[in-house]
């Protein structure tokens, strides 16, 4: 071996041959070892990149998020519906809208947010007892300016994450309009976020039961919406189907109901019209006016997707407990990703099929 390689280096030519096969071997190895590293690198920024990739189901609505937009606590908030008060903020933003009657016949919406920002929400109004029923279905966060007494005196007993009316969370704007105090309060996601952080409630994750969603169609051309008069002309609302969205557009007393900060119409993914039976309490449990909802056990409603009108029982067996839907065969109604409305109506009202 000692032979050849003092061979090698005496004559210049084999001299000159090994040379470059060294350098060419070294070269390999150097950049194998390079490849190597760069792709221990690149695995590594994907990897780093990967929690903030929309790959996230929200339980909320069924859509992808990035991982901390989808499992973002659920924030309810009170959103009032008189006349002085329209149109509203942050509506259309919400993943998740109740509307039922409160007193006079007047309207009132709870709007739940999770994984969609919304800079302005309102005018915010007070709580009600039967809207916390809904509240604790997600364990929300549920913020409001006050309430009525029976719902102030059960706020604890709930064991509601209450962010009620406080400090600068809030903020008061008439929209340069002379209308009373009440319909001027207004905050934000961001704000109301902030608010439970401060109140030491964990923001980052949240647990309750989902709805079950499917992929979006197949869709009815000849679709049905629906409209409600819920007590009078100024509450009567209509949603129309439209097949080439699969979307239902919202009106209310007649007009397209709009957001006041985006001026764009509402519209839904899905409309559930839950019947439950009411009553009303003149001085209540705790002095003042107020309904009771019977919003435990069972009843008749309706379901709107894709353009098809469902028949369907509500079932919801304690406070916590989720409501679900089923259809008549007793299977659970799955629900397009996206948005859903809730109608919350008494026997008395009847909805018609449009």
């Amino acid at each position: 071996m000692i032979t050849f390689f003092k061979r090698i280096f005496a004559e210049k030519k084999y001299r000159t041959v090994f040379i470059i096969c060294i350098s060419l071997a070294v070269l390999i190895v150097v950049g194998a070892f390079a490849a190597k590293r760069y792709a221990g690198q690149k695995n590594s920024l994907v990897t780093a990149k990967k929690p903030n990739s929309a790959d996230t189901i929200c339980l909320l609505d069924g859509q992808n998020y990035t991982k901390d937009k989808a499992t973002r606590h659920p924030l309810a908030v009170m959103i009032e519906n008189h006349p002085d008060a329209r149109p509203q903020s942050g509506l259309i933003d919400a993943s998740i809208v109740y509307e039922a009657i409160t007193e006079g016949g007047i309207t009132r919406y709870m709007a739940i947010y999770g994984p969609t920002d919304t800079k302005e929400i309102g005018p915010i109004r007070s709580a009600r007892l039967f809207f916390m029923d809904y509240v604790k279905e997600y364990d929300a966060f549920y913020a409001h300016a006050g309430g009525n007494e029976d719902a102030m005196a059960n706020i604890d007993a709930y064991s509601i994450k209450d962010l009620s009316h406080f400090g600068d969370y809030f903020y008061r704007d008439s929209k340069g309009q002379y209308v009373a105090s009440e319909h001027t309060l207004y905050s934000s996601t961001d704000k109301l976020y902030e608010y439970a952080a401060i109140k030491k409630f964990d923001i980052s994750k949240s647990s309750f039961t989902a709805m079950k969603f499917k992929p979006l169609g197949p869709v009815d051309q000849a679709g049905k919406g629906v409209e409600i008069n819920f007590s009078s002309p100024s509450y009567k609302v209509t949603w129309s189907f439209d097949p080439a969205t699969n979307k239902y557009s919202r009106s209310l007393a007649g007009a397209p109901h709009k957001d006041r900060t985006t001026d764009q119409q509402i519209t839904s993914r899905n409309i559930i019209i839950q019947t439950v039976e009411r009553t009303y309490q003149p001085t209540g449990s705790y002095g003042s006016s107020n309904y009771v909802f019977t919003n435990i056990g069972s009843g008749p409603a309706t379901v709107l997707r894709d353009g098809k009108v469902i028949n369907a029982t509500w079932k919801k067996d304690k406070l916590e407990s989720r409501t679900k839907f089923f259809d008549e065969s007793n299977k659970e109604i799955t629900m397009n990703p996206g948005n859903t409305w809730y109608e919350i109506i008494p026997p008395e009202v009847t909805p018609s099929f449009i």
